[in-house]
């Protein structure tokens, strides 16, 4: 087992889901390509998650449930969507569903919500509508207040668990003139409801997901109880931007892409090595063996700007309105991109349904398309990101990193993984982070520490420090250039222009550095504690060499060992079956055999 304590909750669901490749396993990737082909729902496989009991981590500790640590259940959620992100997603939206009534439902809306997961019920988040897709501020769904309750009226789509929950949250207009003060939320519970006023749309044919229970649901003057109401009224909108920090940055961003990146990768490097061709295997071929290893660093790169981002959500909870929006656009277009790259490798064997390693590859393509466009697409987070760059860059300017009061205490609770991390609160969240960015504002931190590690270096090679250390005076003179560029534009002419391609192009910038120095900060408070390959810090160099090749300037070219190394390093996590991660948690061992075995 690992050291790290939070991730043993993980590695024992692992054990006991088994092998996903050996196809005797209910969750195998066999299994989970028969389901698909019949559009078949994985009630099996929910019913397996449900026998270990995994709704538990839905529900907040002092609600009865198990959910304490967002780190933990990144670990859990990550260990099912590298299985089969359908099941991941059918099991998963309950807490999507639950997360409004979890931030400001009653005392007693949130114990009968409790009670409905304990009773292992679904629960659906009614909010996108046909029509209006994410312009919720367009929503025609609406709630009348009456002597007796409030009656309900409209149409919700593409509503996850839409017909087989037994409450949802739902969105719905209080105010006829609408705007932000005009939509609140409603805890509707199917049974309460006379059933001829409410009805279903047809099962949405889907290019991925095929299996998941994705339609729509009518309401026809649904008779609500008078608290049904999530107050107070008119913070509809408030309680789901607060909610979506939540689920943006673990449920709909770096769960589901982290999984479903580390099977891609596991499944092309069973190719790659297997596979035989020009007298070698396609492993030994030069620009495949290092297309491999820019992947598995890609995976790094996410790995650490999502660990600190679900700790952040402990310890820096006030600023997640920013890192939820980054994590969601960057973490999921990067995976689609190295699926991408993968599929080169694979060649034809990408496209099949069958054949290597049961199609699970082609699955992956198709199931993880839709991951950066639901719960806000990429242009609503880049637009959310455009919005706050100018405060950012005017907070910078103006502020003494540095000696900010409490700055460090927040960076060691974010990145140093032995830490024991705060409660989360969600009434820290906030719609704004008036100017903060601790991750990548701590760069003049970061400096001042590597300065001070090269005068002790202990095990770090000098070579390697002094890449580390040229890496990040380029990274500040970007976000420097970045900053005075943004007050050239003044703030007013930045927020005009916030949908702009420009504005767009700064903040993809903005997420790269930020990016690049969470990989930064995540190295320098664990080079004691997480193995010798990760206080080596060839990785780093190469992960910072990837993220800033996209700016203005080529860097020098990385000592072929690095990348040697590095390519060592992810056969050896393949060989042991060793999660593709900077906490490389033991995974189910080739063959293993899962409790649906007995």
């Amino acid at each position: 087992m690992l050291a790290l304590g939070q991730y043993a909750t993980a590695e024992a669901l692992e054990q006991y889901l088994g092998d996903p490749g050996n196809p005797e396993n209910l969750f195998s990737f066999r299994n989970s390509i028969e389901l698909d082909e019949r559009d078949e729902y994985p009630e099996a496989i929910c019913a397996l998650l449900n026998d270990w009991k995994v709704y538990e981590y839905y529900i907040p500790k002092d609600l009865g449930g198990k959910l304490k640590s967002w780190e933990e259940m990144l670990a859990i959620a990550r260990t099912i969507a590298r299985r089969d992100l359908t099941a991941a997603i059918a099991h998963g939206c309950t807490y999507l569903g639950a997360s409004p009534v979890w931030l400001s439902g009653s005392t007693a809306q949130k114990h009968r919500v409790a009670e409905l997961i304990k009773n292992q019920q679904q629960i659906s988040f009614g909010l996108t509508e046909k029509d209006h897709g994410s312009d919720i501020l367009s929503s025609e769904t609406q709630v009348e207040k009456t002597d007796a309750g409030y009656l309900l009226a409209g149409e919700k789509w593409l509503i996850g668990n839409a017909s087989r929950s037994s409450a949802l949250a739902v969105f719905a207009r209080t105010q006829a003139k609408g705007g932000p003060r005009g939509f609140s939320l409603f805890l509707v519970e199917k049974d309460q409801l006379d059933p001829t006023s409410y009805g279903y749309l047809p099962k949405i044919k889907t290019h991925g997901l095929r299996g998941a229970n994705i339609c729509g649901i009518t309401f026809h003057n649904s008779h609500l109880s008078p608290d049904a109401l999530i107050e107070p009224q008119g913070t509809g909108l408030e309680i789901i931007l607060k909610a979506f920090q939540i689920t943006r940055t673990l449920h709909a961003g770096a769960a589901p892409s982290l999984g479903q990146a580390d099977t891609a990768l596991r499944v092309t490097l069973n190719f790659a090595l297997s596979r035989e061709l020009y007298g070698g295997t396609v492993w030994d071929i030069d620009h495949v063996r290092q297309s491999l290893i820019d992947v598995f660093a890609d995976i790094l790169i996410c790995d650490c700007m999502s660990i600190a981002a679900v700790r952040a959500l402990h310890a820096a909870t006030d600023q997640m309105s920013l890192i939820s929006a980054i994590i969601k656009y960057f973490v999921p277009t990067t995976v689609e991109d190295l699926i991408h790259r993968l599929s080169a490798i694979l060649g034809a064997r990408f496209y099949l349904r069958e054949e290597h390693c049961w199609g699970i590859f082609q699955k992956i393509v198709r199931d993880h398309g839709i991951i950066s466009v639901f719960d806000g697409s990429t242009a609503v987070n880049l637009h959310g990101i455009a919005l706050q760059l100018p405060s950012l860059a005017a907070y910078r300017s103006q502020t003494d990193i540095k000696s900010s009061e409490g700055i460090k205490e927040r960076l060691a609770s974010i990145f140093d993984l032995q830490q024991t991390l705060p409660d989360f609160d969600p009434q820290k969240l906030e719609i704004y982070n008036r100017g903060r960015d601790d991750i990548l504002q701590s760069i003049e931190i970061a400096i001042a520490d590597l300065y001070h590690l090269k005068s002790n270096p202990g095990d770090v090679p000098s070579d390697v420090l002094q890449q580390i250390i040229t890496l990040t005076g380029e990274i500040q003179t970007v976000i420097e250039a970045q900053e005075a560029h943004l007050a050239k534009m003044g703030s007013n002419t930045a927020a005009k222009a916030s949908k702009s391609r420009e504005m767009f192009t700064i903040s993809k910038q903005y997420c790269a550095l930020h990016a690049a120095v969470a990989c930064l900060q995540m190295w320098l408070h664990n080079r004691q504690t997480l193995g010798a390959f990760f206080q080596q810090g060839e990785w780093l160099v190469v992960c910072l060499h990837r993220l800033m090749a996209s700016f203005y300037r080529p860097l020098d070219t990385i000592p072929p060992s690095y990348l040697e190394n590095i390519g060592q390093e992810m056969l050896r996590l393949y060989a042991e079956d060793k999660l593709f991660s900077i906490v490389p948690l033991q995974l189910a061992k080739k063959g293993t055999l899962g409790a649906d075995s007995k």
